[in-house]
């Protein structure tokens, strides 16, 4: 029969609530030695069993101390404390839903325990859980009514669910309870009120929102906030005057907010995507470009919503490229960019700047000036071209005009970092790289140029050099420079290099990098842990909803899904390779000879995994090795697409609105033979998109699957070739191509899917496809990329020299500057 605490003897209920303390104070091996005391008196004590357990996994004895846990519990299964340290040792190795269960089964031996219920509360934030969290913060504030966190915190609860009216009328009871004091700061009171202001919005009473703001007022610290909410709540409730004016107010304070023009103009009943205001817009603008002259959003503004054909659009690029010209500014195309996207104000951009470049040329002069620009005007002219005609494709033009920029002006760092855009865009890797490299080596403080240097370093596949040139990031003194980077959370530059790596064919490496970016977005995500508590005790209540709101988005960010994609492709190849007996094998490190004969000393790290001795209090921990630099662990794992089925699962929760999403689930499924979530994964693609490319593809290798596994049921089969010919027909994936033959998207998607079938026929009837992928049918869908895999895909199917050689000429002709091919 198990012992609680008070029946222990006295002297050992001292040292297991000192050992409590200890655990408080983070001093763990103190904490162990004294539950090691109490169980050589009481060896089958099983709450200090699990006590000394999480001790042991703070340690890193994680092995032992989950044995330790285990005991305790089987010993006392109904001791909260046994279940609560349970919990806590799950949530330090992130296993949330695990802490969750062992909290609920510490509740049922102490349902009014505070620190179980703080604690399980804090976890039901962390995963989302807002029905359950509502019960629980209802239950704390019910246990400790005078605890202002407890208050706080239900009203969030509320909030999260969707009931706002609950959520303010939580804060206005507990409200009256709370003074400025030593506990409460003036701040932490102003960002209370405004965070129930909020709610009475969110709630919708807008009217009552506007008297609240009004009552608050003089308690309010958060001036700027506290005048946006007015403005934001005068305009709900239609006081259009009253609005217009307190907008005025803000725009006063800030000329460039957007937000803040775009209010104003709502007072004024015109909207910025109502073609039919554009007139009225046009002059309320004019208005405040005299009052704000040195507004560059107002500048702007005209050019996103009048047509690129309108004498307005012309009369506002025109003021707003003779300002950026005359003052040199680097950006002008860059801000530019984004009206590109409508082909009517990229031509009249194009026309705009070409005819400024003619009259500087002939006059020196801009359209009616009486006066001559300085030189440096003609070559910021000139450099804006070579961008518009680089966005364009027409890479020899651009070519030839950053050289007139630069021959104009050789000591402008910009000018050599534009040209070795341009050089990428064209297919020269390596003069690209070359070109960059110079303009670092022109301004070696610039992080902007150095940042893009590596990365086209890295884009040319040299990972040493560019791992050399990283060097300029990091102290002289720094002793582990490329485990800085990762402490650093660089995601472009371990993003980069996986790519890179993956080029070479190091996979190993490869993985090891896309790992490294998921563990930083985990680290995002996982860092919001402590958030949940911190943001309670500081009122910080509207930072902290938008912190919980962006974290669940988190995944959705363009550097995941690409690292995501990536990490299932190198997965899926290893799988292959595996399949195919040809197992890919990681490619150990160089030994260099100064490594091999330089001595071990307290300061260096070795192969082995000694480490670096930290300074500081007795508990801290040493400094972590890489054991494994090489990836061999990913590229070992028993089960490659277990793995990048975890992937697919993050990418399938965060943007399964992706088509490329279901294409990589598509590869993982069809190689597991799940067959009937293959065919899940090409009807979830057709819903996107019914004409996307890989559809056909896919089909056509689900069939070919199906038809080659003898031990796949005959009756499931059936239905689900019955499913594809509803959806699909007969189709073939060359009939397919031939009746799209001007998409070189689907006769890359189409070679790829005969290369995956197999058989001499398919990959002949690949190779044919591809040798025309420099056609001219094909048009604007000839791009680098997709020329490119054009090439990888040849490669793979082991055309000789003169079959590559032919789709290298026609590549040429698309890109003549190129030297990939």
């Amino acid at each position: 029969m198990s012992l609680t605490i008070s029946e222990l003897p006295h002297k050992e209920q001292a040292l297991f609530r000192a050992a409590l303390k200890l655990y408080e104070a983070r001093q763990y091996k103190k904490g162990l030695k004294s539950c090691e005391q109490i169980l050589k008196k009481v060896p089958n004590h099983g709450e200090t069993l699990a006590v000394k357990g999480m001790f042991l996994a703070y340690m890193d004895r994680k092995e032992e101390g989950y044995a330790s846990i285990k005991r305790g519990i089987e010993i006392s299964p109904m001791s909260s404390i046994s279940w609560h340290v349970y919990g806590l040792v799950c949530k330090i190795d992130l296993k949330f839903d695990e802490a969750i269960k062992c909290y609920e089964e510490a509740l049922k031996a102490d349902s009014e325990n505070i620190n179980i219920l703080r604690d399980l509360a804090t976890m039901q934030t962390q995963m989302r859980q807002y029905e359950k969290l509502v019960e629980t913060r209802q239950k704390l504030v019910k246990l400790s009514p005078q605890f202002p966190p407890f208050w706080i915190g239900l009203a969030v609860a509320y909030q999260l669910t969707g009931r706002f009216d609950l959520a303010a009328k939580t804060i206005t009871t507990y409200q009256p309870t709370i003074k400025i004091g030593p506990e409460v700061s003036k701040e932490e009171i102003s960002e209370l009120l405004m965070y129930k202001n909020w709610l009475i919005e969110l709630s919708g009473d807008y009217q009552k929102a506007l008297e609240n703001l009004k009552e608050i007022r003089p308690q309010i610290v958060d001036i700027t906030g506290w005048k946006e909410q007015k403005a934001n709540l005068l305009l709900k409730v239609n006081r259009m005057e009253a609005a217009a004016m307190a907008y005025q107010d803000l725009i006063e304070r800030n000329p460039d907010n957007k937000e803040y023009i775009r209010g104003y103009l709502s007072c004024n009943g015109l909207d910025l995507a109502c073609a039919e205001d554009v007139d009225a817009i046009l002059e309320v603008i004019s208005t405040l470009q005299h009052q704000f002259p040195t507004s560059n959003t107002l500048k702007f503004l005209p050019l996103t919503f009048c047509t690129g054909d309108g004498e307005s659009f012309i009369e506002a690029a025109d003021t707003l490229a003779k300002h950026a010209l005359r003052k040199g500014i680097p950006s002008l195309f860059t801000s530019m960019k984004t009206l590109y996207a409508d082909k009517p104000k990229g031509a009249a951009l194009g026309n705009l700047l070409e005819g400024y470049a003619t009259q500087l040329h002939d006059t020196k002069r801009l359209g009616d000036s009486t006066e001559d620009e300085v030189p440096s005007v003609h070559m910021w002219c000139t450099f804006y071209l070579a961008q518009h005609w680089d966005y364009y494709g027409d890479y020899e033009r651009a070519m030839q005009l950053i050289d007139e920029a630069i021959k104009a002006s050789p000591e402008t760092v910009e000018l050599y970092a534009v040209k070795a855009k341009i050089l990428k865009h064209a297919g020269d890797f390596r003069g690209a790289r070359d070109t960059m490299d110079f303009a670092r080596q022109m301004d070696l403080k610039d992080r902007f140029i150095n940042t893009k240097a590596i990365k086209y370093m890295l884009r040319d596949n040299d990972v040493d050099e560019a791992e050399r040139t990283c060097v300029v990031f990091f102290g002289k003194d720094s002793a582990f420079k490329l485990k800085d980077i990762v402490d650093m959370q660089s995601i472009w530059y371990m993003r980069e290099r996986g790519h890179a790596y993956n080029r070479i064919g190091d996979i190993g490496r490869a993985l090891k990098q896309f790992h490294q970016v998921q563990t930083v977005f985990d680290t995002y995500y996982n860092d919001q842990y402590d958030f949940h508590t911190y943001s309670l005790r500081k009122f910080t209540m509207r930072a902290y909803i938008d912190i919980l709101q962006w974290e669940g988005q988190l995944f959705t960010h363009e550097t995941y899904v690409d690292v995501a994609h990536a990490a299932i492709a190198c997965y899926v190849d290893l799988h292959d390779r595996k399949v195919a007996g040809t197992p890919f094998e990681a490619i150990p490190e160089p030994i260099l000879e100064e490594q091999q004969t330089k001595p071990v000393t307290r300061a260096t790290t070795t192969k082995e995994g000694d480490h670096t001795l930290v300074s500081g209090e007795e508990e801290a921990k040493p400094a972590e090795v890489d054991k494994d630099p090489i990836g061999a662990d990913y590229v070992n794992s028993e089960n490659h697409l277990a793995d990048a089925l975890k992937f697919v699962e993050s990418l399938d929760k965060a943007v399964s609105s992706q088509p490329a999403t279901h294409t990589s689930a598509f590869e993982v499924h069809l190689r597991m033979k799940k067959y009937f979530l293959a065919l899940k994964s090409i009807n979830s693609l057709k819903a996107i998109n019914e004409a996307h490319v890989s559809l056909i593809p896919m089909a056509a290798r689900l069939i070919s699957a199906l038809d080659s596994d003898e031990t796949f049921a005959a009756p499931m089969k059936a239905a689900l070739k019955g499913q594809l010919a509803k959806s699909f027909g007969n189709a073939s994936i060359e009939e397919a191509v031939k009746t799209n033959d001007q998409t070189l998207p689907l006769l890359l998607a189409g070679a790829k899917a005969l290369i995956a079938i197999g058989g001499d026929s398919n990959v002949a009837s690949a190779k044919a496809m591809l040798a025309q992928a420099a056609a001219e049918r094909y048009g604007a869908t000839r791009t680098l990329d997709n020329l490119l895999e054009a090439k990888n895909l040849l490669i793979k199917t082991g055309s000789s020299d003169v079959e590559l050689a032919e789709i290298f000429k026609g590549a040429k002709t698309v890109f003549p500057l190129a030297t990939c091919f």
